[in-house]
């Protein structure tokens, strides 16, 4: 954490400090805080720090140890190609529509096609939440 967010010659600096992100001082300045945290907050072998916000900082309600997998579903990045500009939506040119869908453990969902970006983007969203995944969402 602190090499990404405080060392401007690290690698991913770039997208961690670079962007704003922080460690909380209670943290920073006190590594057994940060050590009773962890052993309060489902710390295991093979998992690692993954901040809920993907925005925001380094902070006890803002962190959880989570697996590979998890911190794969959990990111900022949308891909370049992606003309919808939300996470899970794809234009169908055939159909005149806007498709939602999500991956959830290897296996692509179909969550329905819709007139506008906006909807389906709620859509999946909604799918999201209410099978509460650990999926980032696209609205706040």
């Amino acid at each position: 954490m602190i090499e990404r967010t405080e060392n401007k010659n690290n690698i991913s600096y770039k997208d961690y400090g670079g962007r704003g992100i922080t460690i909380c001082d209670e943290w920073r300045n006190d590594f057994k805080k940060f050590y009773d945290w962890a052993m309060n907050n489902e710390y295991k072998e093979g998992l690692s720090i993954d901040r809920i916000n993907v925005n925001g900082n380094y902070e006890p309600l803002n962190c959880r140890f989570a697996s590979q997998l998890i911190q794969s579903q959990n990111q900022r990045l949308i891909m370049a190609i992606n003309t919808s500009g939300y996470r899970g939506i794809s234009y169908q040119k055939s159909r005149n529509k806007w498709m939602a869908s999500i991956s959830v453990k290897t296996k692509r969902i179909a969550l329905g096609r819709y007139n506008t970006a906006i909807e389906s983007a709620k859509a999946y969203d909604n799918y999201v939440i209410v099978n509460k995944l650990e999926h980032p969402i696209n609205f706040s």
